[in-house]
């Protein structure tokens, strides 16, 4: 008689989950996903040293840095030692994929000046 109750209770109430495709508005103040702004970036590699996780690898002879999206554990270390701001958290998740995702950021190359 109890579970009967209780079933007749659940068929007529809202369900208690949402739907799939409905997506939430990300809590203020959250931690999301690191993004990297190169217009601005000297590639000093403030950012890399300061990753306790190893997920910033910078180069800067080639003005590169490559970022391992399944290394970070978003501690926002790297946002910290960037003087320049070009290191951001967006507030923004990354999507699950069934593929690692190569990041990988490219400045200006670096002009030489040539000798007369």
């Amino acid at each position: 008689m109890r579970m009967l109750r209780n079933v007749m209770r659940n068929l007529f109430s809202r369900p208690s989950t949402r739907l799939e495709p409905q997506r939430r508005a990300p809590i203020p103040g959250v931690r999301g996903t690191v993004a990297f702004e190169t217009a601005d970036c000297v590639y000093c590699g403030a950012c890399g040293l300061r990753c306790p996780a190893k997920a910033i690898e910078v180069d800067r002879p080639a003005r590169t840095i490559s970022f391992d999206l399944f290394k970070c554990v978003g501690c926002a270390c790297c946002v910290e030692a960037c003087k320049k701001g070009c290191v951001q958290m967006r507030e923004a998740y990354a999507h699950p994929s069934y593929q690692k995702p190569d990041i990988l950021f490219q400045g200006a190359p670096v002009l030489k000046r040539e000798e007369k």
